[in-house]
């Protein structure tokens, strides 16, 4: 049996002796362990479209209004976050971490949905609370593992589960030798209707070839190429002497365009999708109409 600690090793052996006496009752445990909790804290977690509440935002938010008179350096005088002293943000909710090192709740939250990451910021600390957090929690998730295998494992001794479980290995194996018969038919159709059309096949391939190496030559896309080169300049000439880049522009509603028309001019996409040139074919689909008609 896999560790566990210390105080969950009796219940699970008296559960274990449970079960081998009392085999039929095994299902009925893992169904109860297997249920989850009806709790209201977890679907409010969830909802991350609720009003905020006024007097907590306040509190919160005012912590930055407040001057301090000497900015703190020691963890004992106040929040190093934001340097202020406990004495001047009385009333502001604080936290401690699991190293034991105190700071405002609200600065540390910050900090992590900063930083991505929850290591105490004291020196000679950097304990990653997550780290403490996420082993509490593997270590919950290991013995409720074990749990479920006690009593799984008891359904192997049952005749009546034997039975049922050889039923379904058979029935699994028709499934299995079913699906590949398909699955070579399929595979077999498709090589057919490849040969069948090879020619066709064939010079669609190469009037898609013609057609991309006509466009790419294009006076059109000569022109798009040279247009988008000159706005890379243009940006680049206007970062560099007002450091400001095309985002901080659309960001402030100086620059309206279209998504497909950003996504080339913040550098996501090189420009166009040469797939469109191309067309799938569907079995089931319903037959083609002339688009030029």
């Amino acid at each position: 049996m896999d560790e566990v600690p210390e105080n969950t090793i009796i219940s699970l052996d008296t559960l274990e002796r449970f079960i081998e006496k009392y085999p039929e009752d095994a299902e009925k445990w893992l169904e109860f362990i297997r249920v989850p909790p009806d709790d209201p804290l977890s679907r409010l977690r969830r909802n991350v479209a609720g009003n905020l509440n006024e007097d907590i935002l306040r509190i919160n938010t005012d912590l930055y209004n407040i001057e301090p008179i000497t900015p703190i350096d020691h963890f004992n005088d106040g929040c190093l976050h934001c340097k202020k002293s406990w004495t001047s943000t009385d009333g502001v909710p604080t936290i401690t971490l699991i190293c034991g090192h105190k700071f405002h709740t609200v600065c540390t939250m910050i900090h992590q949905y900063e930083s991505e990451f929850s290591r105490c910021i004291v020196d000679e600390c950097n304990i990653n609370t997550w780290d403490y957090v996420r082993s509490i929690m593997r270590t919950k998730e290991k013995t409720v593992e074990i749990t479920e295998n006690i009593l799984l494992d008891s359904y192997k001794k049952r005749t009546d589960f034997k039975a049922d479980f050889k039923e379904l290995k058979y029935t699994m194996n028709k499934v299995a030798s079913s699906y590949n018969l398909v699955s070579k038919m399929i595979l077999e159709g498709k090589k057919e209707f490849v040969h069948k059309h090879l020619y066709n096949i064939n010079q669609l391939q190469k009037d898609m070839n013609e057609g991309l190496e006509y466009i790419n030559n294009s006076e059109q896309m000569i022109k798009y190429k040279k247009a988008l080169k000159n706005y890379r300049k243009s940006e680049s000439l206007i970062f560099r002497k007002y450091h400001v880049s095309y985002r901080d522009m659309r960001q402030r509603g100086l620059l309206r365009h279209s998504w497909r028309l950003r996504s080339i001019l913040e550098r996501h996409r090189t420009g166009f999708s040469f797939y469109k040139l191309g067309i799938r074919i569907y079995p089931g689909r319903k037959s083609w109409k002339d688009p030029l008609a």
